[in-house]
Order: C-alpha cells, then sequence, then structure tokens
C-alpha cells in the first residue's frame, strides 16, 4: 500500500492524483478524507479510502461515497483494473497524523503525551497552531502535537461526557 508517508516519486505522484480525484468529491458530499492509500497486486490498482463525517458514517454512506468516485477513479490512467474500499474510521481508530484531530474535534480520545505515563482523556475542543485542546468537563488543558506519543478515539470518553452534563 501507499499510504501517506509514501516514499518514491512515483507513488508519491499517484498518490497526488488520486487523493485530488476524491478529495473535492468527498468535501462536496459533506465528509472529510481521514486516509487514503492507494496500492498495486497482481496488476490490480487498489484504493483503501477512509472518511468521517460528525453525524456518523455508515454501510449505506460508504456505498454512496463508493458509487461516486470509483467512476472518477476508473478515468486515471496511472490505475488498471482498480478495486475500491471505503470505510469509516471505527470508533476506537487510532489517530495517525496530526490533521486527524482537527478532522475529529467534539469525538472523546484518549491520548499519551511528553513523558507521562498515565492516559488523558477527553474530548477534541479544538487544535490552534501546534496544539491540540482537550476538554474535560469544565477545565480545558492544552498538548503540543509534536509530544504526543499515541492517541486513540475512545467513544467512552463521549458517553462519560454526557452523562456528567446531565
Amino acid at each position: 500500500m501507499i499510504g501517506p508517508k509514501a516514499e518514491g516519486v512515483y507513488s508519491d505522484h499517484l498518490l497526488q492524483d488520486v487523493r485530488a480525484t476524491v478529495e473535492p468529491v468527498l468535501t462536496g458530499m459533506g465528509y472529510a478524507l481521514v486516509e487514503l492509500a492507494v496500492g498495486r497486486r497482481k496488476g490490480v490498482s487498489h484504493v483503501a479510502v477512509v472518511i468521517y463525517r460528525a453525524a456518523g458514517v455508515g454501510v449505506d454512506d460508504c456505498a454512496e461515497v463508493s458509487g461516486m468516485i470509483l467512476p472518477r477513479l476508473e478515468t486515471l490512467e496511472a490505475l488498471a483494473d482498480v478495486t475500491l474500499e471505503v470505510s469509516s474510521p471505527g470508533i476506537e481508530r487510532s489517530i495517525r497524523s496530526p490533521a486527524e484531530y482537527g478532522i475529529f474535534a467534539g469525538r472523546g480520545v484518549r491520548l499519551l503525551a511528553g513523558a507521562e505515563t498515565e492516559w488523558q482523556c477527553g474530548i477534541i475542543d479544538r487544535v490552534e497552531s501546534d496544539t491540540l485542546w482537550l476538554r474535560k468537563g469544565r477545565d480545558t488543558r492544552g498538548f503540543a502535537l509534536s509530544g504526543i506519543r499515541k492517541a486513540r478515539l475512545d467513544h467512552a470518553v463521549e458517553v462519560e461526557e454526557e452523562r456528567n452534563a446531565i
């Protein structure tokens, strides 16, 4: 698979072409592109797309997105015999890039930052510059994005916040 950290001019160029083809369609449909991977196996090109929107992503959404972007992918000369996989990020997705914090604003997350040995939990309030602002109850705490070692979406944090707000 060719992912965000792809190496090589051909790989980078192909990934950029696929992103330029897919992302505007997703944005127009109200989705954020969370992850894009392009690979080739036995003469078949495979594109995997992970999409998100605050209202959620279900099977019907994935089918609708697939129907909109597959015909466009088939027009790219570099993709021979293309297959497409569209999925949601899941409720406990590992956050893989700093851009994902902005995409998942309002969602629960747990993270390990700096030299801390305890998981920090809260709701992603916002991302400003190089700082992630995490809200827990009425308190908001900033974390340097460069200092976050691990992070994962955590639906249980959202449930707990809702329970405490009532």
